[in-house]
């Protein structure tokens, strides 16, 4: 299936200051900001690019602290990326750049509620500082679309301004917007043949908006869909285009904006934590009740336990727990899904915590504190193989080693600059990200010929990778190709390559990414798959010793991960 094509741009941690500020509606307040780091900056001995975000619906983060201590908050800048570190007190918000001219940048601010930036932005003044990360990407929009549609509630109409100001593609415009108050309509640059559509409505309506949307969307051509609102008030917007209208995932962007934390009609349910309620949705997923819910909503026990093969005991025992989180909600004999199982299938990754690799890593650690005594990693007490020998046997498994080496696009900028590259006419990789890599320093114009070693890893890359001759190597990379490896795996890798080139970089995962809500997890995971955990910089160091090399120094990549640079 096509994926989204986007393009990255580094990340940058940036000090700017109120210019002014005014109110565009009694419900929207527009703030512009300048200050020297919009444009070519040094700090710390650093050089940083101009703001930078072509896309109309890209990004920043706006941080703040409930403590009022915004600098105890902020990422670490490296060269070309940032890292997160831990700080309890943070808030970030995400806003779009409504205008970017002059060294000036618009940011309007949605009213509502008490939330930090709204609360901010009601009483900034010139002067007034606002730390901003990003963006970190903007979306390639197609250029064949036939016509597109931008939908959301007020916090979307800033994108949709921007959209309908730059026309970054030549095509008619269908617009819905759902706001609570007429007050709150905007003069936007409508063009002959588009349509606009302000519909009265909460921000939680989701039958408001999809209504809407499905009047609004052509029945005929090549679209483009993108729409950003309230997360659950999206889903039916989610099913529409791509259960019903089959839409390509290219030709859908859709964003949950934020969260509603007290909806009258759909309270919150608790989290799955319990793990007879986790082995309860991981069931649902796997037999494929859930998706069958999704597709015959209304359908009694009876019917969809005949279509799925199973017996009717094994559904009405799984369905008490799959209620009371809001996985499915049962009407007399009749079922359908409930808000929380609508967001899961919406959410591939969210998916795959119940049912993808991240599942099967989890199910590994029911031998942790065993008492076994053995220092095998749990994948392989429970796999009979470690997890490196099941990705080479597993396509399924690799795919998700090499998805999760997708994070590259976004924090191998520093690498691909560094002067390790020059000179380098053919680049030896490995690893799940070794495509991936490949494909960047192709762009970059760095490591000339890029030869893949092992033909579980050599997966396409274009024009940028071919087959392993053999011969020495320049430069070698092994690109995530240790975290998933035990110690005695990774030193078997390393060996290999000593005799093959006198330089090696190893990309890996060292440290947690703070930012993640589940930080407190990925060391866990890590050990399932490994036996040891993340391997910060002393533990590469001992690995490579054992195998002939020396660690020279290393490159901060951000997100937690690190390019540690051997030499023999």
């Amino acid at each position: 299936m096509a994926q989204r094509e986007f393009v990255t741009h580094p990340l940058v941690l940036r000090r700017l200051e109120v210019v002014s500020a005014h109110d565009l509606t009694p419900r929207m307040r527009r703030v512009t900001l300048g200050g020297d780091q919009m444009r070519v900056f040094e700090r710390d001995g650093l050089t940083h690019p101009a703001f930078h975000a072509p896309g109309f619906d890209d990004h920043v983060k706006v941080l703040f602290a409930d403590d009022g201590d915004v600098e105890s908050v902020l990422p670490m800048q490296l060269a070309d990326g940032i890292e997160w570190t831990p700080a309890s007190n943070r808030q970030g918000r995400d806003y779009t750049p409504r205008r970017i001219a002059d060294g000036q940048l618009d940011l309007d601010f949605v009213l509502h509620g008490d939330g930090p930036a709204a609360s901010w932005a009601r009483d900034a003044i010139p002067g007034d500082a606002l730390w901003i990360v990003g963006p970190k990407s903007s979306i390639v929009l197609p250029d064949d679309a036939d016509w597109i549609l931008l939908a959301g509630d007020e916090t979307a109409l800033p994108a949709i301004g921007r959209f309908l100001d730059e026309r970054p593609i030549d095509a008619p415009a269908h617009v819905v917007v759902t706001i609570a108050d007429p007050s709150a309509r905007l003069s936007l640059a409508l063009r002959a043949g588009d349509t606009i559509s302000w519909v009265i409505a909460a921000p939680t309506d989701r039958d408001a908006l999809e209504r809407a949307v499905r009047a609004a969307l052509p029945e005929d051509g090549d679209g483009f869909a993108w729409a950003a609102a309230e997360s659950r008030t999206l889903l039916p917007i989610r099913r529409l285009l791509s259960r019903e209208r089959r839409m390509p995932k290219n030709r859908v962007n859709i964003t949950g904006y934020w969260h509603a934390e007290d909806e009258a009609d759909e309270p919150r349910h608790p989290e799955v934590a319990s793990p007879l309620s986790w082995f309860a949705v991981r069931a649902a997923l796997r037999t494929g009740l859930l998706d069958r819910l999704a597709d015959h909503p209304g359908e009694t026990v009876r019917a969809a336990s005949a279509a799925l093969r199973l017996r009717e005991q094994e559904v009405e025992a799984l369905l008490p727990a799959l209620i009371h989180h809001g996985l499915v909600v049962r009407d007399d004999s009749r079922m359908r899904l409930g808000a929380a199982g609508e967001e899961l299938l919406a959410d591939e990754h969210e998916r795959g915590e119940f049912d993808g690799h991240e599942a099967e890593l989890l199910l590994a650690l029911e031998h942790l504190g065993a008492g076994t005594g053995s220092a095998a990693s749990p994948w392989s007490l429970r796999a009979g193989s470690t997890l490196a020998t099941s990705a080479q046997d597993d396509a399924e498994v690799l795919d998700e080693l090499c998805e999760h080496a997708g994070r590259l696009q976004f924090i191998a900028h520093a690498l691909l600059k560094d002067p390790i590259w020059s000179g380098a006419t053919r680049t030896l990789v490995i690893g799940p990200g070794a495509a991936a890599l490949a494909d960047l320093a192709a762009d970059a114009g760095v490591g000339g010929v890029f030869l893949a070693a092992g033909p579980q890893e050599h997966l396409e890359a274009g024009d940028a990778v071919a087959a392993d001759d053999g011969a020495d190597a320049d430069l070698a990379v092994a690109v995530f190709a240790l975290g998933h490896r035990t110690d005695d795996e990774s030193v078997a890798v390393l060996a290999a390559l000593h005799g093959r080139t006198s330089t090696l970089i190893v990309v890996d995962e060292a440290r947690v990414d703070s930012l993640s809500p589940v930080a407190h997890e990925v060391p866990l995971l890590a050990f399932a798959g490994n036996g040891v955990g993340l391997r910060e910089s002393d533990a590469v160091e001992a690995l490579a010793a054992r195998a002939g090399w020396a660690l020279e120094r290393t490159i901060p990549m951000g997100w937690g991960v690190e390019a540690f640079v051997l030499g023999r």
